[in-house]
């Protein structure tokens, strides 16, 4: 039977937005700002038109929503972190689980107003089971932040009053609310200082938010000596998002004996994101040598239009 004219199916929709993290200057900032993103969203889902019964039932059914970040590239530079030596372990996980607390508290408080999502008993929220519970303990060997939140609380009203949104959070590419934002790509580092974005629709450059300030302070992608910093900061994000992160691995054939990239690098990365409980891996990014118009400054790349694993681009 097509999915489409079973009277039962469903089919999952991206509901999506993001916080821009260049935007925040205290943690406290957040919560006003996720409890507009999942308002605006949950009202969303009733606005719009279904044109597939199965999308409708879906949406209705579980009230799936999306909440990413951008410009973390930026909140990075700002507070002087980088991705690959492990000094932004500790804020992101600050950062994260702040968000998803905020997040999680909202969709509760809106549960209190308007209801639970119909098939909220079939989440694991409705048995008290949140995200910090079901991580890769992996982790703590790589960041020993503690817990900041009223948990335990939250995981009390929760069991109380349900949830309104059976999913909160997902990590995005973002590539062109990025652009409107003139933010940096969701959680990945820049390219470069200065990048030429090509679409169908033409070339547009994009300057890293507060260049002149903050320019010395990116760590700029192809400068990272590996992928292992940014793949634990990736597995302490997804200690707290409830769904997948579209989350790159990057190489450069330049630095290997060869020019070829190594089985065992590729295997070791793998095995690393597995190690912290990464759910989906994106692109497979490959630096293809070309030189830069201008200079080591400016990168040309692709606009990514894609989804992946629950975390799609908005």
């Amino acid at each position: 039977m097509n999915n489409i004219d079973d009277p039962n199916g469903e089919i999952a929709l991206c509901t999506l937005s993001a916080l821009n993290l260049g935007a925040i200057e205290d943690l406290s900032e957040l919560e006003p700002l996720a409890d507009l993103a999942v308002r605006a969203l949950d009202n969303l889902l009733d606005y719009q038109d279904y044109p597939i019964k199965s999308a409708q039932l879906g949406s209705m059914n579980r009230r799936t929503l999306g909440v990413g970040v951008i410009n973390f590239a930026n909140y990075l530079a700002k507070n002087g972190k980088k991705y690959s030596d492990g000094s932004a372990n500790n804020l992101t996980h600050k950062t994260f689980e702040a968000i998803q607390f905020y997040l999680l508290k909202a969709s509760m408080n809106l549960a209190k107003e308007k209801g639970a999502c119909p098939l909220f008993n079939e989440t694991t929220y409705s048995q008290g089971i949140l995200p910090i519970d079901t991580y890769k303990r992996d982790l703590d060997k790589i960041c020993d932040e503690p817990l900041h939140m009223d948990w335990e609380t939250l995981r009390s009203d929760i069991k109380q009053y349900g949830l309104r949104n059976s999913t909160l959070s997902a990590l995005m590419p973002s590539e062109t609310s990025s652009q409107i934002s003139n933010a940096t790509n969701g959680i990945e580092p820049p390219r470069g200082l200065i990048s030429v974005k090509a679409s169908k629709d033409g070339q547009l450059k994009q300057v890293v938010p507060d260049f002149d300030q903050l320019k010395d302070k990116y760590e700029l992608l192809w400068n990272m000596p590996n992928n292992d910093g940014y793949i634990q900061l990736v597995g302490i994000m997804q200690k707290f998002i409830d769904q997948a992160i579209s989350a790159n691995t990057n190489y450069d054939p330049s630095r290997f004996e060869g020019g070829r990239v190594p089985m065992q690098t590729l295997l070791k990365d793998l095995l690393s994101v597995y190690k912290l409980g990464v759910k989906t891996l994106y692109y497979h990014n490959t630096r293809d040598g070309a030189k830069d118009q201008f200079d080591d400054l400016i990168a040309v790349e692709e606009e990514d239009d894609g989804c992946a694993g629950g975390a799609c681009k908005i």
